[in-house]
């Protein structure tokens, strides 16, 4: 088995992250250990597993691996928006669109039911989300988006343009959709709070990146800088660095986003934000912004997709795209000239062919998960947990939905897949100018 080339290391920052207090000191991987379930990976999909597998298998020991801390990573990273449902561009078709709102809805129903029973500090907010569209390109996806929301008997409200500027205090977007269901979070608190109650019968390792994983006998067997974990079956969850590891190479890619946020607002800055109330706006056109006013009172501001086959994504980038961020910021909220953004990250997400799913079983003991496309926080909780349950023999209406979902299919050999996204972005990005 392959080692890998690339070890999940962040040297950005993480302003959601950096946000919180402190957390307590890592535990980390020293000497050997013996288990009956290795994770390698602590974000959504790593924890989602541990957590259902911590209950399923009380007496088993299970070993949760995480390179950085967890929080930190791609699922500490995003915009905190905790989606029942997500589509662009024309309505799919309705017999999949309902499949997958199944799945996101019970990821959803999972993450709310945590974060009450654990009260995880994580700014939870039954908000619901906005649609903006300021453009041609926008104005287009926004009437399919509403399609789609009518094809799914999904509740929604148009807001015209004057609306939007009492809402959230701008009139560069010419109409709004809103539409409830979804949440907002600080999403590396949530995840701080999923690591720190899991099951008493699962070992959080962080600060451990994996350097090999091999089989000896019938046991798996995983090193780290400092240690090893010997364990009868594997689950690896490591989000886009799977292919590190030999598995499904070849069958997603992986896109960096980036995202900027500021301090706390001031009084006279909030007044320019309308009713100064948090709020959350994905754009309508594929590749506009998402916007939040956090319960904390600081703008987020995330915007940009790009091929990152060798992520993570580098701080010089970061610092580049927060100059975009910044234009964006003051093409809506001109009179914000003074404000600055703190923090600036980056982030990766996959995404694959056909919408296909990266899930199951891929060697006898070997498990493997990844969350893709949209909705990845509701999608991979809902994958982990399922993920367990079909390691446990679990049925359920619900995991007979996750295995109905095609693999993901064989993408086109780079530098072909290279030169096809890189086209693809960029008119996209065309379509989209009216939308930063």
């Amino acid at each position: 088995m392959p080692r890998p080339s690339i070890i999940p290391r962040h040297d950005d920052s993480n302003g959601w992250w950096a946000t919180l207090p402190p957390p307590p000191p890592a535990k980390h991987l020293t000497g050997n250990h013996r288990v009956q379930t290795a994770i390698v990976g602590a974000g959504i999909c790593g924890i989602a597993v541990a957590h259902r597998l911590g209950q399923l298998c009380p007496g088993d020991g299970i070993a949760l691996i995480e390179a950085e801390r967890a929080g930190f990573g791609a699922s500490g990273r995003n915009a905190g928006f905790m989606l029942n449902v997500h589509s662009h561009g024309p309505p799919k078709r309705t017999d999949i669109l309902r499949r997958n709102m199944q799945l996101w809805e019970s990821g959803l129903s999972d993450l709310r039911r945590m974060a009450c029973e654990f009260q995880i500090d994580c700014d939870w907010h039954e908000f619901g989300r906005i649609y903006g569209s300021a453009g041609p390109d926008g104005e287009k996806h926004i009437d399919e988006i509403a399609e789609t929301l009518d094809q799914l008997g999904l509740a929604h409200d148009w807001m015209t343009g004057d609306a939007m500027e009492t809402r959230i205090g701008t009139r560069f977007y010419r109409r709004g959709l809103y539409t409830t269901g979804s949440a907002l979070v600080n999403p590396a608190a949530l995840m701080r709070g999923l690591a720190r109650h899991l099951p008493t019968n699962v070992s959080l390792f962080e600060e451990a990146p994996v350097v090999e994983f091999k089989t000896e006998g019938d046991a798996f067997i995983v090193e780290t800088e400092t240690g090893r974990v010997l364990a009868d079956r594997l689950v690896m969850a490591a989000g886009v660095f799977l292919r590190q590891f030999g598995i499904a190479a070849g069958r997603y890619i992986s896109m960096a986003t980036y995202a900027s946020l500021t301090d706390p607002l001031s009084d006279g800055e909030l007044a320019l934000l309308g009713t100064n109330e948090p709020f959350g706006l994905l754009a309508s056109s594929e590749y506009g912004a998402t916007i939040r006013l956090t319960n904390d009172k600081r703008l987020f501001f995330r915007n940009l997709f790009e091929f990152s086959p060798n992520a993570p994504t580098p701080a010089p980038r970061v610092t580049q795209i927060s100059k975009l961020h910044r234009n964006g910021m003051l093409n809506r909220w001109p009179d914000l000239k003074k404000t600055r953004f703190a923090h600036c990250w980056g982030g990766t997400i996959a995404f694959t062919w056909n919408d296909g799913a990266i899930f199951g079983e891929y060697a006898p003991g070997l498990y493997a998960v990844l969350t893709n496309d949209v909705s990845p926080m509701t999608r991979a909780a809902a994958a982990g947990r399922l993920l367990a349950d079909l390691m446990e023999g679990e049925e359920s209406d619900l995991l007979s939905l996750q295995l109905g979902i095609p693999g993901a299919s064989r993408l086109p050999p780079r530098p072909f897949l290279d030169i096809g996204i890189a086209i693809r972005r960029r008119l996209l990005q065309v379509a989209a100018r009216k939308e930063f």
